[in-house]
């Protein structure tokens, strides 16, 4: 179970936001673990090659690493902290042992567990899925096993720009596509199994989707709209919003969640606010405003609500990670434009784990008490993906 954060120990002055750096400095001890392109063969060696991996029968990385965290608290000491980055990376290997089954060598290729371009990223069941705007595909680690695999390169359905992803309850990936303006949908193998596409709509751009309780809500910033599709069938139930600054209109809107009550969330991206809607789609509050004071946004793209309901926003144009209540009202900063551990200099995915394997969840300092972890993309600088842990010091 997840402990109940009071909203009360969470709100912060701006000037304890911007991150003091408790960096424990360390050697990169993957240096040993990279992969290598194959190399060309002669026919007995490739023959050799692969007999040894049919007689091991699996694909093994590095047999094994040691992970050192990167500990930068929020707000910095000597205030109490709330949030504590761990690690910041874009390979797999960077946290866990690598490990691919030779059937999945087979069936697709051999794969590098490195991020290019990270963009939308989602958490379910121990599976960091991350969008790849490099490699126009959806990585799926396995933080437990260190398997990895990518989504969406081979089949009838091979992506071109997917920037949002969700998983639901059976383990169905869902990404936003905005090259092939659709959201495809593919089983836990990989497998394509349906698109989804308003019928009525020539120019489609999905940039974000969330999936729930057999709802599909995707967010299209051509025309302005959430769309609702059903996940059993794919039909087009409805869509709600239009082109507008009035409550329940959008102005590009770049980013849809939901949380455990039924609301459904949107990042209203050019009006500079999170718009809040019961599961009628009636609008009911709306978080941040223009400007540049505490509590104002700058441009909102991707946005994710923890199991205590506090709102995470990534911002582009801040460069910082918005915490919200669920009235509205902003508890405090995460990140900063800093190009370090601990900085966000353009967050643009985020990504609630309720748990982690106990590998990851031993890079929590000693003093702190994680109540869950967050994750978050960053598109510009050193792209990678920071991990953090929301919580309380004793």
């Amino acid at each position: 179970m997840c402990e109940k954060l009071d909203d009360a120990k969470w709100r912060v002055p701006l000037a304890a936001c911007p991150p003091v750096f408790l960096r424990q400095e360390y050697k990169a001890l993957a240096a040993s673990c990279q992969w290598h392109r194959p190399v060309q063969r002669s026919g007995h060696a490739a023959i050799l090659c692969l007999y040894g991996l049919l007689t091991l029968g699996v694909l093994t990385g590095c047999a094994s690493i040691r992970v050192t965290p990167d500990l930068v608290y929020f707000p910095p000491p000597p205030s109490s902290a709330h949030v504590v980055h761990l690690k910041s990376f874009n390979r797999l290997y960077d946290l866990v042992p690598v490990r691919g089954s030779l059937l999945d060598a087979f069936k697709r290729g051999m794969v590098s567990p490195r991020v290019g371009t990270p963009a939308g990223v989602t958490f379910r069941s121990g599976h960091l899925y991350v969008c790849d705007t490099e490699f126009n595909t959806v990585h799926d680690w396995n933080l437990d096993t260190g398997q990895a695999s990518r989504i969406g390169q081979t089949g009838n359905v091979v992506l071109v720009k997917p920037v949002a992803v969700a998983v639901d309850e059976a383990g169905t990936v869902y990404v936003a596509d905005t090259g092939r303006g659709e959201v495809a949908a593919f089983d836990a193998t990989g497998q394509s199994l349906r698109r989804f596409r308003p019928p009525d709509r020539e120019n489609y751009r999905p940039v974000s989707c969330a999936a729930v309780r057999s709802r599909l809500y995707v967010a299209d910033i051509d025309a302005h709209r959430i769309d609702v599709f059903s996940t059993t069938d794919g039909a087009h139930i409805t869509s709600f919003g239009g082109v507008g600054s009035e409550p329940g209109r959008f102005y590009f809107p770049m980013g849809v969640t939901t949380d455990s009550k039924g609301k459904i969330f949107v990042s209203d991206t050019m009006n500079a606010r999170v718009q809040v809607f019961d599961d009628s789609h009636n609008p009911v509050r709306s978080m941040g405003r223009p400007g540049n004071r505490y509590g104002d946004m700058g441009k909102p793209r991707h946005l994710a609500v923890g199991p205590d309901g506090v709102v995470f926003i990534t911002d582009v144009e801040f460069s910082h990670v918005h915490l919200f209540d669920e009235q509205g009202q902003l508890l405090m900063l995460l990140g900063g434009h800093e190009n370090q551990p601990g900085g966000t200099p353009m967050p643009v995915g985020v990504a609630i784990a309720p748990t982690l394997p106990d590998r990851l969840a031993s890079l929590v300092p000693d003093d702190f008490h994680p109540a869950y972890f967050l994750f978050v993309t960053n598109t510009i600088g050193t792209k990678r993906i920071s991990l953090f842990a929301l919580g309380s010091t004793p």
